[in-house]
């Protein structure tokens, strides 16, 4: 059952019943408060009556009340009526009637509740399709002054309000079920538009989105919507994106498989098969060696930006001079192979991270620098102390980068100039495993290039927050001697 037609038959039948006991309660309500006022003015007409009897009786003398009759003494007060909606009698102690003004008898049994305590009572008798209300009380003397009236009125009208409000209760019904049903349809119009998004975008139409215009629940509902596809719509472009980078990763390392597999094994096809001078076979030998150094450089630069990836490294304080010039000595054999210079410039400070890791970050960086320059060409080392931290950059004179290719160079496998850069041993992965390392070290990089002015790789690292405590607390431990002295040399000038 959909939802609309539960909250329909739930909310319905609450209403009906809530108008419906609350309609009996003010007619009952209503009804109960005409009886009680019938109720009292019959009281009262009966102690009146009873009051101007025992006048007219106390104020005759013995003879005279020895004369008169009862009937008598009654119309003398009390005129006889033709109504025969009220009546009055007198009856004596045993029972007989004294006097009645017509001839409505009703049969109740309020004498026998009457005592010297409770000498007045009332009783509602329904007798045929006439109600009626009986007041008797008893005299000083004994006898009982009874007075009925006819209270068929009050009880046929509350009949009549009990129908007219069932016939009410039910237009109301009608009318107040219809609202609510227009009501729930313009709200589950809304909730239809936000399920038929939802479905649209499970089948992949990832640029749904809801427009519902109110501000209730619903509404906040669609907002929330369309902030978790605006989300996922995001994401699945990440995913997306991500894919075809591991497509392109998977492309282009199968490709740099191939071709050194493909001259290895031509090669050894080639020992294996033709007889072969010595300095034929040294060729091939030679060959297929270059080719498996460059396997086993690819295999250990994939390793080495896997690792990367996962190592949770300890920063320690490297003093930066040290560091560079470590790293100078071990790319300068590469360097004058291919005839270029290297300049290094380090200001004292210090770099906080993992030397190993470091070393291969700047390795690589010169390494690259070191593949787009030309003979003769020079590299550029510089180390600058800053306040928060340590700067170092690489620039060469090389071919350097258009622009639109400097937010790909760090991608896997990627290379500007495929050529050349294969034919000086590269493989793409050295750009991909620095950014690995400036990440691990929280640190922050920068490139600057133009085609045919180099390019300029600057690094920037920050000093952690621990150590920038204890910096602190150094400083201020030497500011204390330095304070101290001040104050004494201006005592001693006194």
């Amino acid at each position: 059952m959909r939802l609309s037609w539960k909250i329909f038959f739930i909310t319905t039948p609450i209403f009906v019943l809530f108008l419906t006991f609350f309609g009996l309660w003010m007619i009952q309500d209503n009804f109960n408060e005409n009886l009680d006022r019938e109720v009292e003015r019959c009281m009262i007409e009966n102690q009146m009556f009873q009051n101007s009897y025992e006048l007219t009786l106390h104020s005759l003398s013995d003879e005279q009340r020895a004369q008169a009759s009862t009937k008598q003494l009654v119309e003398s007060f009390h005129k006889r009526g033709d109504d025969r909606n009220a009546s009055a009698r007198i009856y004596d102690a045993d029972g007989e009637v004294l006097y009645q003004d017509n001839a409505l008898a009703v049969e109740h049994s309020i004498a026998e509740q009457l005592d010297k305590e409770h000498n007045v009572g009332y009783e509602i008798v329904r007798q045929g399709d006439e109600t009626y209300l009986v007041v008797q009380a008893r005299s000083d003397s004994g006898e009982r002054i009874e007075t009925t009236k006819d209270i068929t009125e009050i009880y046929t009208g509350r009949s009549e309000m009990y129908a007219r409000y069932q016939i009410g209760v039910l237009v109301l019904s009608v009318l107040v079920g219809g609202l609510i049903l227009l009501a729930l349809f313009l709200v589950m119009r809304n909730m239809k538009k936000l399920s038929s998004a939802t479905r649209r975008f499970a089948t992949g139409r990832y640029d749904t989105r809801v427009k519902i215009g109110s501000t209730d629940e619903i509404g906040r509902l669609a907002e929330d919507f369309n902030w978790m596809a605006n989300t996922m719509n995001t994401q699945m472009e990440q995913l997306q994106s991500e894919v075809a980078r591991q497509e392109e990763f998977t492309a282009a390392f199968a490709h740099e498989l191939k071709t050194p597999l493909t001259s290895i094994i031509g090669y050894a096809d080639t020992i294996r098969q033709m007889d072969l001078s010595p300095e034929e076979t040294d060729m091939c030998a030679d060959y297929i060696f270059r080719q498996g150094k460059r396997l086993q450089s690819l295999s250990y630069k994939l390793l080495d930006l896997t690792m990367a990836g996962r190592e949770d490294i300890l920063l320690r304080e490297i003093r930066a001079e040290d560091l560079l010039h470590e790293v100078e000595r071990t790319v300068l054999p590469s360097l004058l192979e291919k005839q270029l210079t290297i300049q290094t410039e380090a200001q004292d400070g210090f770099i906080y991270g993992d030397r190993d890791l470091l070393i291969s970050l700047f390795v690589n960086l010169i390494d690259n620098a070191r593949k787009a320059s030309d003979p003769g060409k020079r590299i550029r080392v510089v180390g600058v102390n800053l306040p928060d931290g340590y700067a170092v950059s690489v620039e060469d004179e090389g071919r350097g980068i258009p622009p639109e290719e400097l937010s790909r160079i760090t991608e896997a496998f990627y290379m500007v100039d495929k050529s050349r850069a294969r034919k000086e041993g590269g493989a793409g992965l050295g750009l991909a495993l620095c950014q690995k390392i400036v990440e691990l070290h929280r640190a922050v990089w920068q490139m600057e290039s133009e085609p045919g002015a180099g390019l300029k790789v600057t690094v920037r690292f920050t000093v952690p927050e621990e150590e920038r405590g204890r910096r602190r607390s150094r400083d201020r431990r030497r500011e204390r001697p330095q304070k101290r002295a001040e104050r004494e040399k201006k005592s001693d000038k006194r």
